[in-house]
């Protein structure tokens, strides 16, 4: 069982709740609640609340996971993080890349036949993610196919997975 640090954007009301809860004794810990008006103010909330948690249990964000907060949380020492962010703007038309967001309607990805992100490998064999090229992703879209849906989640997932593999190595090459 987690105990969940609330305490909105009140600096003091977040030590005092961090600080009670790490007196009982919780399997883990999450941080929830409101974190702020924006990403910025939200980062620098967890970079306050995270180190007034015990580091030898696992923490864990409430509702944050885009790929910026991820690595910042994990920064300061978050463990897990829980989200519908990959799906929610998968379904929306953007995907998920290294080099930043692609809004996939845009009309620049009807010609674009390799990978979404090369960064992820480009299975060949794999019938699957062959076929998922920014050209295809941009026609399902594009004719609302209930279809471009389920694979820009799964895209945006897979790129989240990777984004997490290569935090823990990083993590373990202690280059976070």
């Amino acid at each position: 069982m987690y105990g969940i640090v609330h305490g909105g954007v009140d600096r003091p009301l977040r030590a005092h709740s961090a600080a009670y809860l790490s007196s009982l004794p919780f399997d883990g810990y999450a941080v929830g609640g409101s974190l702020g008006k924006d990403r910025d103010e939200m980062l620098d909330l967890l970079g306050y609340v995270l180190p007034l948690l015990p580091e030898a249990k696992p923490i864990h964000i409430l509702g944050i996971a885009d790929p910026r907060s991820v690595e910042t949380g994990a920064r300061h020492g978050a463990d897990t993080f829980d989200s519908c962010f990959a799906t929610r703007v998968a379904r929306h038309g953007t995907l998920l890349t290294r080099d930043g967001p692609v809004h996939i309607g845009q009309g620049k990805y009807r010609g674009q036949n390799g990978p979404i992100d090369p960064s992820l490998g480009w299975d060949h064999t794999d019938p699957l993610w062959c076929s998922m090229s920014r050209a295809y992703l941009h026609h399902l879209r594009r004719m609302h196919e209930p279809l471009y849906e389920t694979l820009a989640s799964m895209h945006n997932l897979r790129f989240m997975t990777h984004t997490m593999a290569e935090i823990r190595e990083r993590i373990r090459s202690d280059d976070l």
